[in-house]
């Protein structure tokens, strides 16, 4: 199956990347920030930003059987003694062939591009190489490829050069760790998995056309020496201005939440991955996410200044799966009224997101994204520095009312008008409303309490800062099982919703619940039943709790990280 070895002679390097807890989903991944390594220009940032949307595609011989891609694989070590890469359902002799029976002849990739590009993306990522090995390319290097398939086509070509025909940027994603090559992490041939990396690299980045985006996705155990920094090395001198993420050990120009959402930053690029169905592949199990679900994972993104990349898995004969055109459809219902407008080209603010909704802004405008109203009346802004409300307007031509008065801005949207899912309200000033600096609609309550936690209460401070890239972290000793940070008030206060907010640093394994003392000297749960720190950043309590007293509780883990911790109440 690996029987093909050559080395291109294109470089490549990537400081070392650890990931940790191979077992699970979504897992850690380290940088090695000491490495300074160029990124892309500075206009490349920006017009990536500008971008704001992405398509994901993750797909593989193994759709056929409608299960994840590599993760449903059994894999063991390479390494004698060494930890599982995975342990899952699917033993390698059953997946490892499933490429003997791969021919996706109702793959159209100007057909997807289509449906992509009228959702308001504007460019994909397609899974060129997943953790299990397989190259959905012509590769020279290895026969585990398309091209050893009955459908004999390079993947990766088709949609490189579709994307160039629909006027779309291109990009891929590639695991240089490789849980089916014999010789990564292996006792004596890692050195020539290296090589193979490095191949491998040489071609998508040489075969395909510009490339604006690659998305690593760690290296996994073995050394890696100084792979990383000649892989950086040779994408900036082929594709100096592609971006590239932060999961190749070294060298970064965005960092990646996977089925979650950083806190609102400015400061440093960020793009949140998340899928449409809940799995990174095609799964005929598995409901699609509903689109309220969905639109609001897209706006809370936008208006927290990062890009979305929202995956699909394409079926085993390469069509889209119904339930992801069909909420790709329902994107682009939206977008056809409100996208080009107010998130293509837009930054996120000047107002953070909170329950509420969220904003973006561009030019003399700021869009209010109101998911949520007062039980009564409308909702009352802080008014922004130096900026005078000329006009307001509904982007889907129903009435709204913006009145500027002494605590700022009042708006509201007649019931009639206000959209099922979300209203979109236009606000336009006399000047620039980028860079404003961004404002809180209602300050988070914990900003009035005082904040105790079971390890590094030095910290504390930094959960209140409204900083994505300061931190509280906490490791728990030999025998600790708990890890909490606890809000005490004066005075009774009433909490609807919260925002444990990520930045770069993450935690990603763990079980988390809001709990208030429960009258014995205890603590009850108040949050919902399987409750998950992701897919969403505002967490609503099953019922508004009046208390002085909440604590954040994390088990299963025994450290944990975190920017900020937002305590609401309802929306008023």
């Amino acid at each position: 199956m690996y029987g093909k070895y050559l080395m291109l002679g294109v470089l490549v390097t990537v400081g070392s990347v650890w990931a940790a807890n191979d077992n699970f989903e979504i897992q850690e991944f380290k940088v090695d920030k000491s490495i300074v390594l160029p990124t892309a220009s500075d206009a490349a940032h920006e017009a990536w930003k500008d971008n704001r949307f992405g398509m994901f595609i993750h797909w593989g011989p193994i759709s056929q059987m409608g299960e994840t891609l590599s993760h449903s694989r059994n894999s063991p070590s390479h390494h004698p003694g060494g930890k599982p890469y995975k342990v899952s359902k699917i033993e390698p002799e059953v997946y490892d062939v499933q490429y003997k029976t791969f021919n996706p002849v109702k793959f159209d990739a100007d057909d997807m591009l289509k449906m992509a590009k009228k959702a308001g993306v504007d460019y994909i990522v397609f899974t060129a190489k997943h953790h299990a090995g397989f190259s959905m390319f012509d590769s020279a290097v290895t026969e585990y490829d398309m091209m050893s398939t009955p459908y004999k086509k390079d993947i990766v070509k088709l949609l490189a050069d579709g994307c160039r025909a629909n006027d779309m940027n291109f990009g891929f994603y590639y695991s240089p760790r490789d849980w089916g090559h014999p010789d990564c992490d292996s006792e004596n041939n890692h050195d020539r998995y290296i090589q193979f990396y490095k191949a491998q690299m040489g071609e998508l980045m040489t075969k395909y056309g510009p490339i604006h985006e690659i998305w690593f996705d760690g290296m996994g155990p073995g050394n890696w020496g100084d792979t990383s920094r000649e892989i950086m090395g040779a994408i900036r001198a082929l594709h100096p201005d592609a971006m590239v993420n932060d999961r190749g050990g070294a060298g970064a120009d965005f960092y990646t939440p996977e089925h979650d959402i950083s806190y609102f930053n400015r400061e440093h690029n960020w793009e949140s991955c998340q899928t449409t169905t809940g799995q990174w592949g095609y799964n005929p199990n598995q409901n699609a996410k509903s689109i309220e679900d969905l639109m609001e994972i897209l706006l809370y993104v936008w208006g927290g200044d990062g890009n979305m990349l929202l995956n699909i898995g394409p079926m085993g004969d390469g069509a889209v799966s119904p339930a992801e055109r069909e909420r790709f459809e329902q994107i682009a219902d939206w977008w056809g009224v409100h996208g080009e407008e107010s998130i293509r080209g837009s930054r996120g603010g000047t107002y953070m997101p909170g329950p509420w909704g969220t904003a973006t802004c561009k030019d003399s405008r700021v869009f209010l994204h109101i998911f949520r109203w007062p039980a009564q009346g409308g909702l009352q802004f802080p008014a922004l520095k130096g900026l005078k409300l000329k006009s307001a307007r509904l982007l889907n031509g129903g009435s709204v009312k913006a009145k500027a008065n002494a605590k700022g801005i009042l708006v509201d949207v007649p019931s009639a008008d206000r959209e099922p899912i979300v209203t979109t309200v236009e606000l336009t000033f006399d000047g620039p409303t980028f860079p404003v600096e961004p404002l809180q609609r209602r300050a988070s309550l914990a900003e009035q309490a005082t904040l105790t936690a079971s390890h590094n209460p030095e910290a504390l401070s930094n959960l209140t800062d409204q900083n994505a890239n300061t931190y509280w972290d906490a490791k728990a000793a030999k025998g600790e099982k708990e890890i909490w940070v606890e809000a005490k008030f004066d005075e009774p206060v009433t909490i609807g919703c919260f925002n444990i907010g990520r930045g770069d640093e993450w935690s990603p394994k763990s079980t988390a619940v809001m709990q208030v003392p429960d009258g014995s000297k205890g603590w009850k749960t108040v949050s919902p039943k399987g409750m998950k720190l992701k897919w969403i950043p505002m967490h609503f309590l099953g019922k508004p709790v009046t208390t002085d007293r909440i604590r954040l509780l994390v088990t299963g883990t025994s450290k944990f990280v975190f920017a900020e911790f937002e305590l609401f109440a309802p929306v008023q």
